[in-house]
């Protein structure tokens, strides 16, 4: 049994349309704790389309559920049941601006902060890989910040590098040189997958699902190219926020 499932178990098992699960009570439900990525990066709670890299998120979708709010700070997330939503009701959420009953310091309602009355996160991430050659200004600095060099894998074939956002462009408009790195286009893809990450000392992680391919070969290596200005290096924090969700992804995997 895969780490989310019970969580969906018990969500199917409930009755009622709205439920509010502190971290604790998930933590019991799950056979093993939430990963730290849960208690500090927002994205953790968003929806995404069912399938996705987001494991965690298939696991309440597939119950018939929606994250419709959650406070890292109080430690809590709600959830309501999909198909007895009314349209009334969409609509009031709609006028509130996607939060939940009560507007506390703190609270967050991913269905609007992530982009999810327009289209599902991850449905945009993986849109971004097919378009992301249609943002030239940002590939042209990365270019020229890594002097035409994979960051990961050391190739210079320009028309294979593309310039990827470390924090999702789909999640925060931020075309700032540090908030990029400039990686060969398979590498890129599986980057956005969360099957490749970088940590914030800038050493490479692979996926366990990539163990017997030719991507293994860069596990635990430094990146080979970064900007020779070091106020250009890709920003700790983006780093981390995108690493963290690797680590929560392979984590859940391996349950």
């Amino acid at each position: 049994m895969a780490k989310y499932d019970s969580l969906e178990a018990h969500l199917r098992n409930l009755s009622g349309d709205s439920v509010r699960l502190t971290f604790d009570e998930i933590n019991r439900i799950l056979p093993s704790p939430l990963p730290p990525s849960a208690y500090e990066y927002p994205p953790f709670w968003s929806n995404t389309t069912v399938g996705s890299t987001h494991v965690w998120a298939d696991a309440w979708q597939r119950a018939g559920w929606r994250v419709t709010g959650y406070s890292l700070e109080q430690r809590y997330v709600d959830f309501r049941r999909l198909r007895t939503e009314s349209s009334d009701a969409s609509q009031e959420r709609a006028e509130k601006g996607g939060e939940t009953d009560a507007v506390e310091s703190g609270l967050h309602a991913p269905a609007v902060n992530w982009g999810d009355g327009k289209q599902e996160a991850e449905e945009r991430q993986l849109v971004a890989i097919k378009t992301r050659r249609g943002q030239p200004d940002f590939r042209d600095r990365l270019l020229r910040a890594y002097n035409t060099t994979c960051a990961v894998s050391g190739s210079t074939i320009e028309p294979l590098l593309e310039a990827a956002h470390i924090v999702p462009h789909a999640l925060v408009t931020n075309y700032a040189i540090t908030n990029g790195i400039l990686l060969r286009s398979d590498i890129h893809t599986l980057f956005d997958l969360h099957l490749i990450a970088v940590d914030s000392d800038c050493r490479v992680a692979i996926s366990r699902s990539l163990k017997w391919t030719e991507y293994a070969q860069y596990r635990g290596r430094r990146l080979l190219a970064l900007p020779a200005d070091r106020q250009e290096h890709p920003s700790r924090d983006s780093l981390k926020t995108h690493h963290d969700l690797f680590i929560a992804r392979e984590e859940a995997l391996a349950d």
